[in-house]
């Protein structure tokens, strides 16, 4: 048992490290299971338990602790590095399933360089400064999605809010920080203020690039079909009979053989909160070899009412569509991308076999 203890005082960094990666592999396994509503309560939580840890680290070790309280504050790095690499990963999970992947990949290389980051930031001048930053880029995020979640409603007046709101608890937080550990505190101020202003300007300019998930929308499903029709609460499909994996191993997108004059249509459901309102659009481009890019065929928008589980269910359809290589995205008003998919349109002379199914 000693030995074991000697081992672990010895390698307390590296493990800090590794409650870091299980922290985030954790969250990454059970955030994709539970509701918004508890996942708030949660990442709350974790925030608390992070700021307690980073003043109580950062306050001076007065004479006269104890032995067990100097070895729990000891511990505490292997504490704060799990709830921050489940906040990370928490995070992750949430935007990711916000948006499409060639739209997200921005908050990817922000979570890998916190990652990366967290051994060289272990280094005692800079330790606090980089934790500070980290916590206040988890409220960035936090507040990103309570806020809209809480008005119903996305937009830049939202966003703004959500960043004001997180700034106004990081002063809170700095100014408890100067109560319980001055002179850390002091002496950091302006790399603190520089970290958090970093996290402003690279959100805002992520946000104004449409980089970022319109978290709390989150696209459930997207698909092309031969035709698409409301019957009651019931959206039925006119599909071709493809094999098991033809949807899923096509890189290029789902082909679509259409005879002369046939439309194409699009259906997709987004999830959205209970109480939550909000504008789509199913934009359809068409890639131009001879331009080099997309260009815009179509643009269809309905508003969404959110509630139901399986997401709020809608389609768009193109009249008689140019054969070639499509993209439809389904956006916010605002351009933020939900989700997106690729399509490939081959005229037909003899119509492929099909067969109707019910979407959910």
């Amino acid at each position: 048992m000693k030995k074991l203890t000697e081992f672990f005082s010895h390698h307390k960094h590296h493990l800090a490290t590794v409650a870091f990666v299980v922290g985030f592999l954790v969250d990454i396994i059970t955030f994709r299971t539970i509701n918004l509503d508890i996942s708030q309560i949660i990442l709350a939580g974790y925030l608390i338990i992070l700021a307690g840890s980073i003043l109580v680290l950062a306050s001076p070790l007065h004479r006269g602790v104890s032995k067990i309280d100097q070895s729990m504050r000891s511990w505490l790095p292997v504490i704060q590095q799990y709830v921050a690499g489940n906040l990370l990963s928490a995070f992750l999970v949430l935007y990711f399933s916000s948006g499409s992947l060639s739209q997200s990949w921005p908050f990817l290389i922000i979570v890998a360089l916190a990652a990366l980051s967290n051994e060289t930031f272990f280094i005692e001048k800079y330790r606090l400064p980089f934790q500070t930053t980290l916590f206040f880029l988890n409220l960035v995020l936090f507040f990103a999605l309570a806020t809209p979640i809480a008005l119903g409603s996305l937009g830049l007046i939202t966003f703004l809010s959500s960043i004001a709101i997180s700034v106004a608890f990081f002063v809170l937080f700095f100014l408890l920080g100067r109560f319980f550990a001055p002179d850390a505190f002091l002496e950091n101020t302006l790399r603190i203020a520089g970290g958090a202003l970093s996290v402003v300007v690279v959100v805002i300019l992520l946000y104004v690039t449409h980089l970022i998930p319109p978290i709390p929308l989150s696209g459930k499903s997207i698909d092309a079909y031969h035709s698409v029709v409301k019957v009651g609460d019931t959206y039925i499909a006119t599909d071709e009979v493809r094999s098991w994996g033809e949807r899923f191993f096509d890189i290029q997108g789902v082909t679509l053989r259409l005879a002369s004059g046939e439309s194409a249509y699009v259906f997709s459901s987004i999830f959205a909160p209970a109480h939550f309102g909000a504008g789509v659009v199913h934009q359809w481009e068409l890639f131009e070899p001879e331009l080099g890019k997309w260009v815009i065929k179509n643009r269809v928008s309905f508003p969404i009412l959110g509630g139901r589980p399986e997401g709020y269910r809608g389609y768009s359809f193109m009249d008689n569509p140019t054969p070639g290589r499509w993209r439809i995205s389904i956006k916010t008003p605002d351009g933020a991308v939900i989700s997106r998919m690729f399509l490939i349109v081959e005229q037909v002379k003899t119509p492929p076999v099909t067969v109707e199914k019910i979407l959910e």
